[in-house]
């Protein structure tokens, strides 16, 4: 039985699909429940618009990124677990090309090359998976990268498809620079496997020139990129997203400059070398022992950890690398990691600072694995030794991504419960309509792709002429808001024109709670965001009408989740503004039935105030006193609730009830 086992694993389809494993481990045990995150929506309103001639103009510092999703369109549509499916896969087939040139290039070396292809699929210092639409052309790019590498190899190994493999590789090469620029400095590594593969066929020092020539056609079309991306293209581009700020200011100020860029490469080389990896398994910051998380991370880690380190004891090459190989990986490795990192220190930007900065470790990540595999391959003395220390890293690395998996998933179901809401309270929004909120929508959005969120909400279609706007105060440049002021705003290859005369402001639960579109009712509400709580004047609940009501696109938002308090706090928020008042109080009759309550006291006032309209003044007051018993401050909100429904009649009952609130929520003490 063990015989036909090592048969088997010794069949050459089995490494990929064990690789492919690994990576359903760290990234797709939870693919089903996530979604899309910060700039994926870039893509998914770009897909709607069905219009692939504008796809090269949508980008325009990186023409050809638009070839992935040319492609990937009519096959994965915009279902979210088809893309994370997707992202797996450029992912894996990716590193599995560098695996075969690697194996290539030091064919003793199996056993090294197979651990570097699982940690580089695994790399726990590279966190954006799960975005998927996005990372798409960047991961399609690494493919094309790797595939251009392994067919140059490939050329000179197998001489007698040199015309035929080579200028496919270069083809490739072309591209992906062109593409994206994030894997420009990884073309070091091409002269250098070029030169190791004519000394090893050669049996005798390869010629410099040889080398050169060959490496000649990718240098033509590295050159042509620089001149393209550095002088011709930053004047017709106006704003550069990627502007070289470091490299223009080596130019200027070459001792400030280099002082900055060495104090860059030192954190960056931390970070990818050795602080990653204790943090992807005590990551202090998240970290709770009693979350089951934590357990199930560590048990998917140990799990595979173990499983590899069993197939590679199983499978073990009796040829292995010698000192000099060792030598040359190493050396390799220092080099990728610098030169990878290159075009991201160029722009000012390094790995181990700023939010979302994780997606700048996709190039110089290969020459830390390198590094991390062959270090351990020099330090340590035993086979076994390394063996051990490689699968600890492994199992550290699958840890840190299902932990990382599940943050993603958490925050997908953040999202959508916000995006239904607001679907919920607002089922159609009035085109030109402009809406204000605090930063972004959840941990994992971005304020910039606002707009594109409240468009495929709001929106059937979608339009380059953008129907709504997302501003997120924060980075509007006001300092006060009022009626009249023009609003512009120009996504990638889109555009807004508004007024804040139009315009609709919301609060989604910075304090937990429902999201709330803001109204006069609401006013002194404590538990509004502080930074939204002046917009009253020109939040417009006007713009919102009951019919007709735009369906949600359930392909990209998921289907409507379980209806829990905030689905009937919308519904009666919508019905208040409607003054649907007998709707409102068959809502709370079902909450009723359901034993629903809010967290909030303000989520009551639709509620109140339709008993109020109604003439129920002695229910109107009740639920304003649990309302006024759920949170610290609430006082103030429902007084200026019931000073509104003092307007309402002069009955006798009224004035009794109004007087009795005004005493109970407008003294200073009670509020």
């Amino acid at each position: 039985m063990k015989a036909f086992w090592l048969k088997i694993i010794r069949k050459p389809w089995f490494f990929p699909l064990v690789l492919l494993l690994l990576g359903v481990i760290a990234y797709g045990l939870i693919m089903p429940r996530l979604g899309f995150y910060w700039d994926d929506y870039e893509g998914v309103y770009l897909y709607k618009l069905h219009n692939p001639a504008i796809s090269f103009n949508y980008f325009n510092e990186r023409p050809l990124s638009a070839i992935p999703y040319l492609l990937l369109f009519p096959i994965v549509k915009m279902t979210p677990i088809a893309w994370q499916i997707t992202s797996l896969l450029l992912r894996w087939v990716g590193v599995l090309f560098l695996y075969y040139t690697f194996s290539l290039v030091w064919p003793s070396r199996i056993q090294q090359n197979r651990w570097i292809a699982a940690l580089l699929l695994l790399f726990p210092g590279y966190l954006e998976q799960p975005v998927s639409v996005s990372f798409a052309r960047h991961l399609a790019t690494f493919l094309f990268f790797t595939c251009s590498l392994f067919l140059t190899v490939l050329a000179l190994k197998q001489r007698k498809y040199f015309w035929l493999w080579m200028p496919l590789s270069i083809l490739l090469g072309g591209l992906q620079i062109f593409m994206m620029e994030y894997f420009v400095g990884l073309e070091i590594i091409r002269p250098i496997l070029i030169w190791f593969v004519l000394r090893s066929e050669e049996k005798k020092k390869a010629s410099f020139w040889k080398t050169l020539m060959y490496w000649s056609p990718f240098v033509l079309i590295l050159t042509v990129y620089l001149y393209w991306r550095l002088i011709y293209l930053p004047p017709i581009l106006g704003a550069d997203p990627n502007n070289p700020v470091l490299l223009k200011t080596m130019l200027t100020s070459p001792l400030s400059g280099l002082f900055t860029l060495f104090t860059m490469i030192y954190q960056d080389i931390l970070q990818l070398l050795l602080y990653i990896w204790p943090k992807a398994f005590l990551n202090f910051d998240t970290m709770d022992l009693s979350s089951k998380r934590v357990w199930f991370s560590w048990f998917c880690g140990a799990l595979a950890g173990i499983g590899f380190f069993l197939y590679n004891h199983y499978y073990r090459n009796d040829e292995q690398g010698d000192d000099r190989s060792t030598a040359q990986l190493i050396l390799i490795g220092l080099v990728v990691l610098l030169f990878g990192a290159a075009p991201v220190w160029a722009t000012g930007r390094q790995i181990a600072v700023g939010k979302w900065s994780e997606r700048f470790a996709l190039a110089p990540m290969l020459g830390a694995v390198i590094l991390v595999v062959n270090i351990i391959e020099w330090l340590f003395r035993t086979h076994k030794q390394k063996q051990i220390m490689l699968a600890i890293l492994l199992g550290v690395s699958i840890s840190g991504q299902v932990t990382n998996q599940v943050i993603f998933r958490n925050d997908w179901a953040a999202q959508r419960n916000i995006y239904w809401q607001l679907h919920w309270r607002i089922p159609s929004l009035k085109p030109g309509t402009a809406l204000f909120g605090r930063g972004t929508l959840t941990d994992k959005s971005s304020y910039y792709d606002g707009s594109y969120i409240v468009n495929l909400i709001f929106d059937d279609t979608a339009h380059q002429d953008m129907r709504y706007a997302y501003f997120d105060i924060y980075h509007t440049g006001f300092e006060d808001y009022f009626p009249g002021i023009p609003l512009t705003q120009t996504p990638r290859g889109t555009q807004f024109s508004g007024n804040t005369s139009q315009a609709l402001v919301f609060d989604f639960g910075v304090r937990g709670g429902c999201v709330k579109v803001l109204d006069t009712i609401y006013q002194g509400d404590p538990d509004l965001s502080p930074s939204v709580a002046d917009l009253f004047d020109i939040s417009d609940v006007a713009n919102i009408s009951a019919t007709p009501d735009v369906p949600l696109h359930t392909d990209i938002f998921g289907t409507e989740p379980a209806h829990t308090w905030c689905y009937y706090f919308e519904k009666a928020d919508l019905a208040r503004q409607m003054q649907d008042w007998e709707t409102i109080l068959q809502l709370k009759s079902q909450i009723d039935a359901l034993g629903l309550t809010p967290d909030l006291a303000s989520e009551y006032f639709p509620f109140i105030e339709a008993y109020a309209q109604t003439g129920q003044w002695e229910q109107a007051y009740q639920l304003s006193e649990t309302a006024h018993g759920i949170g610290f401050g609430a006082g103030a909100a429902l007084c200026n609730a019931w000073q509104q429904f003092a307007q309402f009649n002069s009955t006798a009952e009224t004035l009794t009830y109004t007087e009795k609130a005004k005493t109970e929520f407008c003294t200073a003490g009670n509020q």
